[in-house]
C-alpha cells in the first residue's frame, strides 16, 4: 500500500512537467511535424536580370549616389527661384532611375522580361533540415519563401501553391502551417480563394495588408499632409533605442520645443506634396500605377478611385482583370477565413499599434505599425488615433465578446471579423521590435501553432492585448503601459520648454561623452 501510495503520489507531483513538456511540443503529447512556411512581404527579395544576376531593384549605392547628384542641384536652385512648374523633368528623373527595372507594361507584365525575383527555392535537404527531433518545426525556424511581388495576386497564390507542394513532397508531411506577412496576407488569402484549404493546417495572419493601407490608398489619391507633431511622433517611435536613436531623438526634441519643426514641417510639406505631384502624374503613375502587386494593398474603399480616376486610360481591360480579382478577395476575407476555420484550418490574426502611420499622408494620425493601418490588419478593430484614446467613459462597440477594450483605451476589438483569434501587440512596429529582436513574437507563434486551433485571446500567457518589453511579451495591463513615441508634444509654458531643453541637452551630452 506505501508503494502504492508513493508512485500515485509521485506520478501526481511531475504530473504538470508532463503537461508542460506536452504543450510545449503540442496538444497530442507530440511534436510539431508540419512544416512552418513564412511569406515575406512586399519588397523582400531583390529584382534581379535572370540571365545575369545583375542587381535590378533596390538600386545600388552608386546609382543612388549619381542620381542625387544629378538631382538635387537643380532641384534646389528651381526651389530657391520659386520654379515649382520646372521641377517636373529633374524629379521624374530621378524616380525613373530608381525604379526602372521595376516597370511593367499596361497589361501588369513586366516590362523587361528577364526580371524576375532573386529568391530561390531551398534545396530539399535545407528544408527538412528545418525539423528538429526536439521539437519539430517551428516559426523560428521557418521555411522562408518569397516572390516576385511586382506581380497580381492570381498569379503569386499559383506560385505559392507550386511551393507548398514542394515542401510537401520534400518531407513526406500531408498538410503545411503558414505565417504570413504584411503583403504575404494578400498572397495567403488568394491562394484560400483560388485553392482552398487542403494543404493547409495553421494559418496566422501577422501585421496584414491584406486589407490595405492608407499609406498606398494616400498616395495613390495624393492626400499628402504634414505637421511637426506628427513627424516627431513617427521618428520617436521607429528611430530605436540604442545610442545614436536616443541622440537623434534628443535633437530633435530640443528643435521642436524651440518651435523649429513647425517651419520645417510646413516648408517640408509643401516640398513633398510639390514634388510628389509632380512624379505622381509621370514617374510613379507608370511605374506603381502599373504594378498589380502593390494595387493589391489598396484599401478596399480606395480601389474604385484609383481604378476609375487614377489608372484611367493607362491601363488595359487585362490589368484591371488581375487587379479585379484580388479587390473581390479583399472584400470577402472574413468569409474566406470563415470557411477555412470551418474545414478545420486553425487562423490566427496578429495585428500591432502604438504608432502613427507614415507623417507625409492625410491618415498620418490613424493608429497603426507604422505602416500598416491598425483597423486593416485586425480585419475591422477600432482604433484610435495614436494621440487620442477614446473618451473614459467608453463601451465597446459590440457587447460580446466581453473586454475587448484595450487597458489603454487604443484599441475596441469587438468590432473585429474574429476577436477570439485576434491579438494586438503593442510598441512593436510592422518592421519588428525597436530592439530588433523577433524571439518574443515567435514564441508566440510557436504557441499559437503547438496549442492548436481550440486557443484563443482568452488565456493568461498570450491574452488580447499584449506590450513588447525587454525582449518580451507581456499582458498589457494599465501599470506596465508605456508608449514608445516618448516626448512628441510641444510644451506650452516657456519655463516648461526651457526644462524640457535642458533635459535634451543633458541626454545628449551624456550619449556623446558618457562610455
Amino acid at each position: 500500500m506505501k508503494k502504492t501510495l508513493c508512485l500515485i503520489l509521485s506520478a501526481l507531483m511531475l504530473l504538470p512537467v508532463w503537461a508542460q513538456a506536452a504543450f510545449a511540443a503540442g496538444t497530442d503529447g507530440t511534436k510539431n511535424k508540419t512544416p512552418v512556411i513564412f511569406i515575406a512581404g512586399f519588397t523582400s527579395t531583390d529584382t534581379v536580370d535572370e540571365e545575369t544576376g545583375e542587381r535590378i531593384f533596390p538600386p545600388s549605392a552608386d546609382s543612388i549616389k549619381r542620381g542625387l547628384r544629378e538631382t538635387i542641384r537643380p532641384v534646389l536652385d528651381r526651389t530657391l527661384k520659386g520654379e515649382f512648374h520646372s521641377l517636373d523633368y529633374p524629379l521624374n528623373q530621378a524616380v525613373l532611375a530608381l525604379f526602372d527595372g521595376l516597370r511593367c507594361d499596361e497589361n501588369g507584365d513586366p516590362v523587361k522580361v528577364r526580371t524576375t525575383a532573386a529568391y530561390k527555392y531551398p534545396t530539399p535537404e535545407a528544408i527538412r533540415a528545418k525539423y528538429h527531433e526536439d521539437e519539430g518545426y517551428t516559426a523560428d525556424d521557418h521555411i522562408y519563401y518569397s516572390y516576385d511581388w511586382r506581380l497580381d495576386m492570381r498569379t503569386l497564390a499559383g506560385g505559392f501553391h507550386d511551393f507548398i507542394e514542394y515542401v510537401l513532397e520534400c518531407t513526406g508531411a500531408k498538410k503545411v502551417d503558414v505565417i504570413a506577412y504584411s503583403m504575404g496576407t494578400c498572397v495567403l488569402s488568394s491562394y484560400l480563394a483560388v485553392y482552398g484549404t487542403e494543404y493547409l493546417d495553421q494559418t496566422i495572419f501577422y501585421c496584414g495588408a491584406f486589407n490595405g493601407s492608407s499609406f498606398c490608398g494616400d498616395a495613390f489619391k495624393r492626400d499628402i499632409e504634414m505637421d511637426a507633431e506628427s513627424t516627431v511622433a513617427f521618428l520617436n517611435g521607429v528611430l530605436g533605442t540604442d545610442a545614436r536613436g536616443e541622440l537623434v531623438k534628443a535633437l530633435v526634441d530640443v528643435l521642436h520645443q524651440e518651435g523649429v519643426t513647425d517651419l520645417t514641417a510646413a516648408v517640408a510639406g509643401k516640398l513633398v506634396d510639390t514634388a510628389f505631384s509632380r512624379v505622381r502624374r509621370q514617374a510613379l503613375k507608370y511605374i506603381f500605377g502599373r504594378m498589380p502587386g502593390f494595387w493589391a494593398m489598396i484599401p478596399y474603399e480606395d480601389y474604385d478611385y484609383v481604378r476609375n480616376e487614377f489608372a484611367s486610360g493607362m491601363v488595359t481591360d487585362a490589368f484591371y482583370e488581375k487587379t479585379d480579382f484580388y479587390h473581390e478577395v479583399q472584400g470577402n476575407i472574413p468569409a474566406l477565413l470563415s470557411s477555412a476555420m470551418a474545414k478545420g484550418v486553425n487562423v490566427s490574426v496578429i495585428a500591432k499599434y502604438g504608432y502613427p502611420n507614415v507623417p507625409v499622408i492625410a491618415s498620418r494620425k490613424d493608429g497603426s505599425d507604422a505602416i500598416v493601418d491598425t483597423c486593416y490588419a485586425s480585419i475591422g478593430a477600432t482604433a484610435a488615433r495614436y494621440d487620442t484614446p477614446f473618451p473614459e467613459d467608453y463601451v465597446q462597440a459590440n457587447p460580446e465578446p466581453a473586454g475587448c477594450v484595450s487597458p489603454d483605451r487604443m484599441i475596441d476589438a469587438s468590432t473585429c471579423a474574429f476577436p477570439e483569434k485576434t491579438w494586438f501587440i503593442k510598441n512593436s512596429t510592422h518592421l519588428g521590435t525597436l530592439n530588433g529582436d523577433e524571439s518574443a513574437e515567435y514564441r508566440f507563434m510557436d504557441w499559437l501553432i503547438a496549442s492548436g486551433a481550440e486557443m484563443t485571446v482568452e488565456n493568461e500567457d498570450y491574452p488580447r492585448f499584449m506590450i513588447e518589453k525587454n525582449h518580451q511579451l507581456e499582458p498589457l495591463t494599465a501599470e506596465n503601459d508605456a508608449s514608445a513615441l516618448g516626448n512628441y508634444k510641444r510644451e506650452n509654458s516657456l519655463i516648461a520648454r526651457l526644462k524640457q531643453i535642458f533635459e535634451d541637452l543633458k541626454k545628449m551630452l551624456r550619449l556623446l561623452f558618457v562610455k
